[in-house]
């Protein structure tokens, strides 16, 4: 039976792991979810669709620095961005002063879909709720830091690269450059995510170009933190290199760092040693 992970992505567990998972969220889900809002705004492209997003304040006035969650792949049925709700992820961002939020990204959750894998109608809609947080008074100048896992990570590295007011990226466990993607894939989860983006495009190379942070890498103005394992089966860390190379060379400032005794999953404690001084550093808190 599947269930998702502290990066918003499917996994399979064993009945005792899913039993202790269940009652911590039993114990915990009430006031978890109870502080953070459930929100809703039409999607920009969509007449009648809708994009949900989840949010939680700190409890000094605002307006506050935004963290911004974007979860990845999830198999039906889906949690979206409500995962990082009932983790408590949005309760310690808030506790820390930081406006915190989570979407759910289309096709997820409860946002309409369809799921268009990183696509145009998936960016617009996280945009046009930074852009919903932006015009409610909720953002503190330009401090909005976007964190992303698989899926996540692209979105949030092309929403940056077409949105120079974003203050950071946090890219964790990502694809930058479809089409090698596509043309290598190095395993059977590899190949299965390959056909999943066919599904969701029209599987042309302009499609997948489109889709590749790698081709952008001169408009990404954003501090930048791009993070994978070097045993990643579903993602090549060589890709994690280049994109920082590349933002680099074009003036911008970007760290890879490659976990050695890693694969996809990162785990949470070893990876927030690095984020939480990036976010720090990055909105100046």
């Amino acid at each position: 039976m599947p269930f998702r992970n502290e990066q918003g992505e499917t996994m399979k567990s064993s009945l005792p792991v899913m039993l202790l998972m269940l009652l911590g969220l039993i114990a915990c889900s009430g006031n978890q979810i109870a502080r953070a809002q459930t929100l809703t705004i039409p999607h920009p492209d969509a007449p009648g669709k809708t994009v949900e997003y989840f949010l939680e304040k700190p409890k000094i006035g605002g307006p506050w620095p935004v963290v911004v969650f974007l979860h990845g792949h999830q198999d039906w049925p889906s949690a979206g961005g409500k995962d990082y709700v009932k983790w408590g992820v949005l309760d310690q961002f808030a506790d820390r002063g930081y406006l915190a939020v989570s979407i759910s990204q289309p096709g997820y959750g409860n946002s309409a879909g369809p799921a268009d894998f990183c696509g145009p109608f998936t960016q617009h809609a996280v945009a046009a709720v930074i852009a919903k947080l932006r015009a409610e008074g909720y953002v503190k100048g330009n401090d909005v830091v976007i964190q992303g896992v698989s899926r996540g990570a692209l979105v949030a590295g092309l929403l940056a690269a077409h949105d120079p007011s974003i203050r950071g990226v946090v890219l964790i466990s990502g694809v930058y450059d479809l089409l090698e993607y596509a043309q290598h894939p190095k395993s059977a989860m590899a190949k299965s995510i390959v056909d999943d983006m066919k599904k969701e495009t029209n599987g042309t190379d302009e499609a997948l170009k489109e889709r590749s942070l790698l081709f952008y890498t001169q408009s990404v103005k954003a501090a930048t933190l791009i993070l994978n394992g070097a045993k990643d089966d579903r993602t090549d860390p060589d890709q994690a290199r280049r994109l920082a190379d590349m933002i680099n060379s074009n003036g911008g400032h970007a760290r890879a760092i490659i976990y050695p005794d890693y694969g996809h999953q990162i785990p949470v404690e070893v990876r927030n040693k690095d984020i939480d001084t990036f976010i720090e550093q990055s909105l100046k808190q």
